[in-house]
């Protein structure tokens, strides 16, 4: 099969619709998704280093996102058996850990995480590095 110099001009137009149509359609905005909701949870665990737990310090979730933004952080105080609990919003939390005095072998006297928090309790433990 031959192409003249004209529909190949045609095919190559063809193929670059089909893929920005194939590009834009069905995903949505791109955006990743962000909890609008109010709804509380309570949230439990322990925290551990190299299997002994954490005495001080405290766990701090925060669910602010693009859709909640000043939505405060949640503060949860590490109990001497290393449990901690609090309540906070659903979704995507971010996590970090805060221990006074924690000599991290990157530096940082905390440690971050996300964790989901589903309607109702949840338990999330935390092993520290």
């Amino acid at each position: 099969m031959t192409l003249r110099r004209g529909g190949r001009r045609a095919a190559s137009a063809g193929l670059l619709a089909l893929l920005c149509g194939l590009t834009t359609g069905g995903c949505g905005s791109g955006a990743p998704y962000a909890e609008s909701s109010r709804t509380e949870a309570t949230v439990s665990g322990r925290v551990t280093i190299e299997d002994k737990p954490v005495t001080n310090g405290q766990v701090i979730f925060d669910p602010a996102n693009v859709k909640r933004p000043k939505e405060p952080a949640r503060i949860a105080e590490i109990r001497k058996d290393g449990t901690y609990e609090v309540t906070t919003l659903i979704g995507a939390n971010r996590v970090t850990i805060a221990i006074p005095g924690r000599r991290a072998k990157a530096g940082a006297p905390y440690v971050q995480r996300i964790c989901d928090v589903q309607s109702g309790s949840n338990s999330f433990d935390i092993t520290i590095p």
